[in-house]
């Protein structure tokens, strides 16, 4: 069952991406040796913030880095039920794959050290130019797999897992037994440990998708979950200001947009300056499905035409006592 508004769960994805080090194997890499040889003990990126060094030292530090990973992946012990973790995808034949920062070497020898059976789709930091928390690294995963970003989860056990996911539009499930500072706005679900996300697994309880946290803390989870149900209709002209009204609409929840036929003109560009300018020239519903999807990854956009009852958007971005009194009307 994949994910739908106005809540969700780990066990709703329709694909699952495994970070590979942390998650399913612990090589306990430290790099903080290398950080303060090359870096002076600064918080750096060791993969990114190397094209700031001199090529000799790049191409050193890079080595070093495959060598500790190769070292601890020779010595690396299963991460606790991480195995059962993977069953039950597989059970319910949910396709999963792993992507790591890790060089490929390093986790083929972790798989040989711990007698695991690698997914058909691996991606490493040798299949491309792009590693997390470049969305793209996780984007391209999924389409390997052929798997859609929005109904798709990522587990992981550090903040670029988290990050990658949130920029890709995907949802993320932080294992990790103690959350550090400044982590939580990143924070969508997080487990202490893979035994406790089986059991959230197992026993699903709803999750506010954290584009709409904000607004069930001010209304609460009943008037999420009415507004989930309700359809907006999108005017053809789309007025200046319109985009504003669209994305205020979403983030109370409004669970689909009904959008007509008409072409997103260059003037409605130009008065709605939130569309991408990629959007002239397209159909006005798949203007919109682009404008709310990186947002509002659960919302559907759909034609007018087929669309049933629907509301007024708001005429002014914060004008919403109209859904207010809607959502909380009987019937």
């Amino acid at each position: 069952m994949p994910f739908k508004l106005p809540f969700w769960s780990p066990s709703d994805a329709d694909a699952v991406l495994f970070d590979w080090d942390g998650v399913i194997a612990n090589t306990s890499l430290d790099f903080s040796t290398l950080r303060k040889k090359y870096y002076g003990d600064r918080r750096a990126m060791l993969l990114e913030d190397s094209v700031s060094l001199p090529p000799e030292e790049r191409e050193a530090l890079l080595r070093e880095i495959e060598e500790l990973e190769i070292a601890g992946a020779a010595a690396a012990t299963p991460v606790p039920g991480a195995s059962d973790v993977i069953g039950w995808f597989e059970k319910h034949g949910i396709p999963w794959a792993v992507v790591s920062r890790n060089c490929r070497r390093s986790i083929l020898k972790a798989a040989e050290t711990l007698s695991v059976d690698l997914p058909e789709v691996v991606r490493s930091r040798d299949d491309g130019h792009s590693v997390k928390p470049d969305p793209r690294a996780l984007t391209e995963t999924c389409g390997a797999i052929g798997a859609n970003p929005a109904q798709t989860l990522l587990i992981g056990d550090y903040i670029y897992d988290m990050t990658g996911a949130r920029r890709a539009g995907m949802r993320g499930v932080l294992v990790r037994e103690t959350v550090e500072p400044g982590w939580d706005e990143w924070l969508e679900f997080s487990c202490r440990s893979m035994g406790e996300l089986l059991q959230a697994l197992e026993s699903p309880s709803p999750i506010v998708p954290w584009e709409y946290q904000e607004t069930a803390t001010l209304y609460g989870a009943d008037f999420l979950a009415k507004t989930a149900t309700m359809t907006a209709l999108v005017p053809d002209d789309l007025p200046r200001g319109c985009d504003a009204r669209l994305l205020s609409a979403a983030s109370l929840g409004i669970g689909s947009f009904a959008v007509g036929d008409a072409i997103f003109s260059p003037r409605q560009w130009k008065e709605n300056p939130s569309f991408e300018p990629a959007c002239m020239g397209l159909p006005l519903r798949e203007a919109v499905g682009r404008l709310l999807s990186a947002r509002f990854p659960l919302v559907s956009v759909e034609r007018a035409a087929a669309a049933g009852r629907c509301i007024k958007l708001p005429d002014r971005p914060d004008a919403i006592e109209g859904f207010l009194e809607t959502a909380r009307a009987d019937g």
